[in-house]
C-alpha cells in the first residue's frame, strides 16, 4: 500500500483564535470544525452562495429577485428557495414571497411556481416532500363579517376590516412551471373562543388545547398583533416517516404538529387521519398560556425561528431543534439553539395531559445563555444539526453563522461579508448581511455528486488574516513557525512526527467529519508515530502540542 500526502491547509498558531482582526468573512477557525461547504441566500440580497471553511466562494446563484425567505441546497444538487413577486396589494410585510422556485447548480430554473393573488399570498418557507412534492405557507384574507362570526373580538380587528389567515398547501409540480394543489390544511377549520356565546367556536380554551384561541393576540403580551398578521407562521418541516408537519408560529411564541396522513376534507375537521385527530394540533409547545393552562411566567420560546426534526442518522435523530430568538425573554436579551423530545405513548402520538401544560416541562438548551454567551439575533435564524455532531447557529440578524462542537465550544464563525449584493472590504463594518436560514453540508453530502467544488475567492475583497494556501504534495514537510520547526513525514502504516527544537506534549487526528480518531497524550519525546493502519483514504486534520502549549495544524489527505 502506498500513500500519499498531500498537505491542503498549512497554519502554526499559538492559540486557536488566529483572526480576531477579521471582521467579515472567516472571524474564528479552530481547525476542528466539519470540513464543509456552507450555504446561505441574505435577506437584502438577490442572490444565494455556497463558501468553503475558508470562506472561499465554490457557487453562487443570481436569481434577481430576493428570497421570501428559505433557500435550501437539497440532496439531489438544486436549489429550492421562495421569492419575493412583486405586488401591490393587502401583504405588506418583509416575509412575502408569492413564488418558490427550484434552480440548478449552474442557475437554470428547473420549476417555478407562483401563489400570489388579491386574496391569497405564499410566504416564508417551502419545504420539499419524498413524493416530489412541496409543502407551503400561505396567507388568505379573512374578513370582518366572518371573523366575527368565528368568534373574533370586534374591537380586535384590523382597522382594513380583514386579517390574514394561515394555510398549508401541498403542491404537485406539472411541468416546469406552475402545479397542482393535492392537499391544504386551514387554521380557520380549529379555533375555539370564549369570547361570545352566540358565535361559532364557542368552548372552554382550556379544555380544548387541539385548537387555536381565536382571541389570543388580546391576552398574549409578547407578541400582541391585532393589525393583519396575528399568527405568522415562520417556518414549516415535514417528517415522512410520521407523515406530520412542524409548524412555528411566532406570534404565540409556540411550536405546532399536525397531521398530513388526512384527506383535504379531514383536515378541516376533528376526526380522521392516521393519529384520529383530524386537522386539529396533535402538539404544541412553548407557551401554555396560549391555550389558557400556564401563567406567563411559564412561557418558554419568545419569538422562535427555524424549527425542524433532526433528520436519521444524526445526534439526536428523530428530536426537535429550536433557534430561540429570546424577543421578550426576562432580563437582557440573548438567542438560545434548544432541542425537544415531545413525549409520546408511541411514535407520533403525543401525550396530551388532561388539564396541564404540554410537556415536557423545559426543552434542553444546547448553546447560548446570558452568561456564557450573550448573543442575540432578533429576528430571522436557524439552527442545524451537523454530520460530526456539531451545530450550526445562523444568528440571522447580524448575519453571523457560528459552529459549535458537541462540548459548547465555537470552532468556526463566519460574518457574512456583503452589503446588500456589494461585497465589503476586510475591517468594515458589514451592513445589509441578515440572513434567514444558513446550513452546512459535509463534502461527502449527496448533493455534490458530480459537482465541481473548486473554490475561488473569498466574497470579501480582501481575505484578512485567514489564508488558505495550497502546498504540493509532499512525503516529508518541515514546518517553520516561531523559529521552531518540525518534520512531519508520512509512512506506509504511520504518521511519523519530529520536532526538531523542542518536545511533543500531544498528537491529535480528527477526520473528516471532525470525529476524534486519535489522540496520544503525556508524549514528552521528540518523536511520536501515529499509527494510520488501516484508516480509509480522506482529508484529516492533524493537531501537534508542543511542551510549550504551542498549536501546530495540519490538514493531510491520505489517498491509497
Amino acid at each position: 500500500m502506498n500513500r500519499v500526502l498531500v498537505i491542503i491547509l498549512l497554519l502554526g498558531i499559538s492559540t486557536f483564535s488566529n483572526s480576531q482582526q477579521n471582521t467579515l468573512g472567516i472571524t474564528f477557525d479552530s481547525g476542528t470544525s466539519l470540513e464543509g461547504y456552507t450555504f446561505f441566500s441574505p435577506f437584502s440580497s438577490t442572490k444565494a452562495y455556497i463558501v468553503d471553511n475558508c470562506g472561499r466562494l465554490v457557487n453562487e446563484w443570481d436569481r434577481g429577485t430576493r428570497p421570501g425567505l428559505s433557500a435550501y441546497f437539497l440532496p439531489s444538487g438544486n436549489m429550492l428557495r421562495t421569492y419575493k413577486v412583486n405586488t401591490n396589494g393587502p401583504f405588506t410585510s418583509a416575509s412575502n414571497a408569492g413564488g418558490v422556485e427550484l434552480v440548478d447548480w449552474d442557475n437554470n430554473t428547473l420549476w417555478r411556481y407562483e401563489l400570489n393573488t388579491d386574496t391569497q399570498l405564499s410566504h416564508h418557507d417551502v419545504v420539499a416532500m419524498d413524493n416530489g412534492n412541496f409543502l407551503l405557507l400561505t396567507w388568505e384574507l379573512e374578513f370582518e363579517e366572518d371573523l366575527i362570526e368565528w368568534g373574533r373580538d370586534p374591537d380586535e380587528i384590523a382597522p382594513q376590516a380583514f386579517m390574514w389567515s394561515e394555510k398549508i398547501i401541498e403542491v404537485e409540480p406539472t411541468g416546469s412551471l406552475g402545479g397542482n394543489i393535492v392537499w391544504e390544511w386551514n387554521i380557520k377549520d380549529h379555533y375555539i373562543q370564549d369570547f361570545d356565546a352566540s358565535k361559532l367556536n364557542f368552548g372552554v380554551v382550556s379544555d380544548h388545547p387541539e385548537l387555536y384561541d381565536i382571541n389570543l393576540a388580546d391576552i398574549n403580551s409578547s407578541n400582541s398583533n391585532a393589525s393583519r398578521d396575528w399568527n405568522h407562521f415562520n417556518a414549516i418541516d415535514y417528517n415522512e416517516a410520521l407523515d406530520q408537519i412542524l409548524i412555528s408560529v411566532r406570534n404565540s411564541d409556540e411550536i405546532w404538529i399536525i397531521d398530513h396522513s388526512t384527506t383535504t376534507e379531514e383536515a378541516a375537521t376533528h376526526e380522521g387521519g392516521t393519529y384520529g385527530k383530524g386537522g386539529d394540533i396533535l402538539f404544541r409547545w412553548g407557551n401554555p398560556a396560549a391555550y389558557k393552562r400556564g401563567e406567563v411566567s411559564d412561557q418558554q420560546l419568545f419569538g422562535q425561528h427555524g424549527v425542524n426534526w433532526i433528520r436519521e442518522g444524526l445526534d439526536d435523530a428523530g428530536k426537535i431543534i429550536i433557534f430561540n430568538n429570546g424577543n421578550g425573554r426576562p432580563g437582557p436579551d440573548f438567542s438560545t439553539t434548544e432541542l425537544l423530545d415531545p413525549e409520546q405513548a408511541e411514535p407520533g402520538f403525543y401525550n396530551i395531559p388532561a388539564t396541564t401544560a404540554i410537556g415536557p416541562e423545559v426543552s434542553d438548551i444546547l448553546f447560548g445563555s446570558n452568561n456564557e454567551d450573550p448573543s442575540y439575533s432578533a429576528f430571522l435564524s436557524n439552527a442545524q444539526r451537523l454530520s460530526n455532531g456539531h451545530t450550526l447557529m445562523n444568528y440571522g440578524s447580524p448575519g453571523t453563522i457560528i459552529e459549535f462542537d458537541d462540548a459548547g465550544q465555537k470552532v468556526w464563525e463566519y460574518v457574512i461579508p456583503l452589503n446588500f449584493d456589494t461585497p465589503l472590504n476586510q475591517g468594515a463594518n458589514p451592513g445589509a448581511n441578515s440572513n434567514f436560514r444558513a446550513y452546512k453540508y459535509a463534502g461527502s453530502y449527496e448533493g455534490f455528486a458530480d459537482i465541481d467544488l473548486e473554490a475561488g475567492s473569498t466574497l470579501q475583497i480582501e481575505n484578512g488574516d485567514v489564508e488558505c494556501n495550497l502546498t504540493s504534495s509532499a512525503e516529508n514537510v518541515y514546518t517553520d513557525v516561531n523559529g521552531k520547526y518540525m518534520s512531519i513525514k508520512l509512512a506506509e502504516f504511520a504518521i511519523s512526527i519530529q520536532h526538531l527544537d523542542g518536545e511533543i506534549a500531544r498528537v491529535q487526528l480528527y477526520d473528516y467529519n471532525g470525529q476524534l480518531v486519535k489522540n496520544i497524550t503525556n508524549i514528552l519525546s521528540s518523536y511520536a508515530n501515529i499509527d494510520i493502519k488501516g484508516m480509509p483514504s480522506g482529508m484529516y486534520l492533524l493537531i501537534i502540542q508542543d511542551e510549550e502549549q504551542r498549536l501546530f495544524r495540519k490538514r493531510l489527505v491520505f489517498i491509497n
